[in-house]
């Protein structure tokens, strides 16, 4: 397998905004190479999703989804990229789960929401959402709403049992800067963010996941999260 990552460097300056501001945007965090290898091999998914929907595909077990997304395994495990997390969290990471994310033509993206509405996790954990094609604003570019992890885990606003969360939305919500291919942001989970409408006649790819330091514990329980993988394990 090839390297993922290619010129990026993480600077301090980056982890500051990642604390402060509750994102950094990352340009050219995956080669050209890693953006098409991925996108081939969910291509199944995309033909065969339904159209005018949001959908993923889920990765969260190495052992039951590594042999059918070989070049998604490889990326996820690759060593540069956990050592980026580790300086990000300042400690060994578990991935929590990985999506292969795509608004197909003219469909709708997700409400203001952060992921920790959906599992209550106490500790901090990283967001990262990989454009997989060039994602603007007229393809349902994503929107985050700067120091609104600060504010702690928000109420769902959606009635109880629906599929997706929604939070009330924020006053200082923003459109995010026009994404290459293997361009990144990485945010931190209690950050809101959302999409809005796909506008064209083309599917608008990316790649999100969530890696969780070490330390993290389940609110409901109190306990580590010893069922996700630890990633300094998987290093290639």
């Amino acid at each position: 397998m090839s390297q993922a990552i290619s010129n990026f460097v993480l600077t301090e300056q980056m982890i500051e905004e990642f604390y402060r501001e509750g994102y950094f945007y990352a340009p050219g965090l995956i080669t050209p190479e890693t953006v098409q290898k991925i996108n081939l091999e969910q291509a199944d998914f995309v033909s065969k999703s339904e159209s005018g929907e949001w959908k993923s595909n889920g990765f969260i077990h190495f052992d039951k989804s590594a042999a059918q997304f070989p070049e998604t395994a490889s990326m996820l495990s690759s060593a540069a990229l956990i050592d980026i997390y580790e300086k990000i969290l300042g400690d060994e990471v578990r991935l929590w789960m990985g999506m292969y994310a795509v608004v197909h033509p003219h469909g709708e993206g997700l409400a203001w929401h952060q992921d920790n509405m959906y599992t209550h996790i106490l500790g901090h954990m990283l967001n990262g959402f990989i454009a997989l094609d060039t994602i603007t604003q007229e393809n349902a570019g994503l929107w985050l709403a700067p120091r609104s992890h600060r504010l702690g885990r928000q109420a769902n606003m959606n009635e109880a049992g629906a599929k997706h969360r929604r939070a009330a939305d924020p006053e200082n919500g923003m459109p995010c800067k026009p994404m290459a291919p293997g361009d990144a942001v990485i945010f931190h989970r209690e950050t809101l963010h959302h999409s809005k409408t796909n506008h064209t006649d083309k599917p608008r790819r990316a790649y999100a996941f969530q890696v969780a330091s070490s330390a993290c514990r389940y609110a409901e329980t109190g306990k580590l999260l010893t069922d996700r993988e630890l990633l300094s394990a998987l290093k290639r």
